[in-house]
């Protein structure tokens, strides 16, 4: 009797400890999203600012479309920028400073 005790009460370790893992592989996912994010937040912000130190453009006349259009295509870029592995590190540094703290 004492041995299909303790074999259930191993199964049942088991099985929470399989479902504590999937719980942790979650969030570490979603802290890698949460740090890529930030880091996309942060470039765009800086393309943001160094456009605006650029002169106006010769070729095209400033209006409220080509700013929509630029808008666009700095986010488009920093999205890229920040799903490469190449870039500032900002993501990888955060993940490593808060994966211990899920």
């Amino acid at each position: 009797m004492d041995i299909d005790l303790i074999n259930q009460n191993l199964a049942k370790a088991s099985l929470n400890g399989l479902g504590n893992k999937k719980a942790s592989i979650s969030k570490e996912k979603e802290l890698k999203d949460a740090c890529a994010g930030f880091e996309a937040i942060f470039l765009n912000t800086m393309v943001t600012s160094m456009r605006g130190t650029l002169p106006g453009n010769a070729l095209f006349d400033e209006s409220n479309e080509m700013n929509i259009f630029q808008s666009m295509y700095d986010q488009s870029l920093v999205d890229e920028l920040s799903k490469n592995g190449t870039t500032t590190g900002i993501k990888e540094f955060l993940y490593q400073q808060l994966k211990d703290s899920i």
